[in-house]
């Protein structure tokens, strides 16, 4: 049999076209077609009529940037970003809320459909906010040379150049205000940031976090090195100008690496960790803890996940994944016995402080891998239901496959990658599962990212009647 020919692309690096834009790919660009040859284009959604330069062509697709927009969609609006076209951190600032939310919950089911083959899923409207900015409690900043300045901002979109900014329209106001300050102290004191080119520089990020419950800060200098001179008085400079300022780490990356932070971590001054709350629980968070960037959604998403579990005083739950322990604190709360599975020891931690803050004894965890653990804690005894919350490539193999032998009654699925997702659960259907329900929650406003919590449960036995 002949090989398939693939289509010759239809445009030329360079070229100028008019496109009209029908669709949005999975990471939010809008997409266009030339004689049925699919272009990508970020800033643009559906309806857009735009003047485009193609930017770049492959076998299946190009991608190409916005020279005008013609005529524009009746869902656009005005990005409150000065840097949105550049900056690589939102891709739908540019797209009313509504419009977001509606087409976040399309690229849920688009995924259960095309990837899991479920028919007509049943997807809940996608949880909001009332008011979708100013939500992240953890932010990153490069910093570097721009103009032979000290810059501090974000990646330009698909590199590793900083577009420079003095505030982020999605970030808490203490984070901006944090940003401000640090990147005039460093300037002023002369501390040299990092070169990725030449690995030379000492100072490489700037990571804050804030408690949004307690509207206290803290921040992690990540650098090139453990002895930083001039450290000494940029902590003492930053905490005259910051007085919401609890917490000054420094963490030590030496590494050639795109990785942000290294493996040591010490506290320069003030407490050890934040206090975060999420639905009356309280929560320590320590410099590289992995807590939900969102607070307000995830007192959501906790909720969901406690709705779905259907705890009652007896019930035996596992949570795999279970990082700082969020998820298994809320469902120890209603009465469950809980252990929670996580690879990080940091994070073990983390979870048994939490336990001992909110004076809870119906949790306990377990250093290990998920897939390695799964086994042995299912030989002890039966489990009434279980919580499944990866990261982003989703579960192991391993894992479905205990779980599956296992036959958990009630399986609660949080995930915040649709494809993979989908993956996963077309594997427990098939062994057995039946998907009931799947809520999406907007964890990340103006993003293309988006979080869900799906409940799946075993097939009743037939009727013999």
């Amino acid at each position: 049999m002949a090989a398939k020919k693939h289509k010759q692309p239809s445009v030329t690096v360079g070229q100028q076209t008019e496109l009209e834009i029908t669709g949005l790919g999975h990471a939010g660009e809008g997409v266009g077609r030339v004689n049925d040859f699919a272009i990508f284009v970020p800033g643009t959604i559906p309806g857009d009529q735009i003047l485009a330069k193609i930017q770049e062509v492959k076998r299946n697709h190009g991608r190409a940037s916005i020279i005008k927009v013609i005529r524009s969609a009746a869902g656009r609006v005005a990005p409150e970003c000065v840097v949105a076209g550049d900056c690589g951190g939102c891709q739908l600032q540019h797209m009313a809320y509504e419009s977001q939310l509606e087409w976040k919950r399309q690229l849920v089911v688009d995924a259960l459909t095309r990837i899991g083959k479920f028919e007509e899923p049943l997807v809940q409207p996608v949880i909001g906010m009332a008011h979708p900015c100013g939500y992240r409690n953890k932010v990153q900043y490069p910093m570097g040379l721009v103009g032979g300045k000290v810059a501090l901002g974000f990646y330009r979109r698909g590199t590793h150049a900083i577009v420079p900014i003095e505030e982020c329209a999605n970030t808490h106001p203490l984070c901006n205000k944090a940003l401000q300050v640090v990147s005039y102290l460093l300037a002023e004191i002369g501390l040299v940031p990092y070169d990725e080119i030449t690995g030379d520089g000492l100072i490489r990020h700037l990571v804050c976090r804030v408690s949004t419950a307690h509207n206290q800060l803290m921040v992690i200098l990540v650098t090139n090195g453990k002895e930083v001179s001039g450290m000494a008085k940029l902590v003492e400079k930053m905490r005259a100008a910051l007085p919401e300022l609890v917490t000054v780490a420094q963490n030590v990356n030496t590494k050639r690496t795109n990785v942000i932070m290294g493996e040591k971590t010490r506290i320069l001054w003030g407490a050890p960790y934040l206090i975060e709350e999420l639905n009356g629980l309280k929560f320590a968070i320590s410099p590289r803890s992995f807590f939900q960037v969102n607070s307000e959604q995830a007192a959501i998403l906790c909720h969901k996940v406690v709705e779905y579990a259907k705890i009652g005083q007896r019930t035996r739950a596992l949570d795999c994944y279970s990082g700082t322990g969020s998820i298994a604190l809320h469902l120890a709360r209603e009465g469950a016995h809980v252990i929670g599975i996580e690879v990080v020891p940091e994070a073990i931690g983390d979870a048994k402080l939490n336990a001992e803050l909110n004076h809870i004894s119906g949790a306990e965890f377990r250093v290990g891998r998920v897939e390695s653990e799964l086994p042995g804690i299912l030989e002890e005894g039966s489990v009434d239901m279980a919580v499944l919350d990866p990261p982003r490539k989703g579960c192991e193999s391993e894992v479905l496959g205990a779980l599956l032998q296992a036959k958990i009654p009630r399986l609660v699925y949080v995930s915040c990658n649709p494809s993979s997702l989908a993956r996963d659960l077309a594997i427990l259907a098939e062994g057995g599962y039946e998907l009931r329900e799947v809520q999406p929650v907007d964890m990340f406003p103006q993003t293309s990212h988006v979080e869900c919590v799906v409940l799946m449960s075993t097939r009743s036995p037939r009727r013999i009647f």
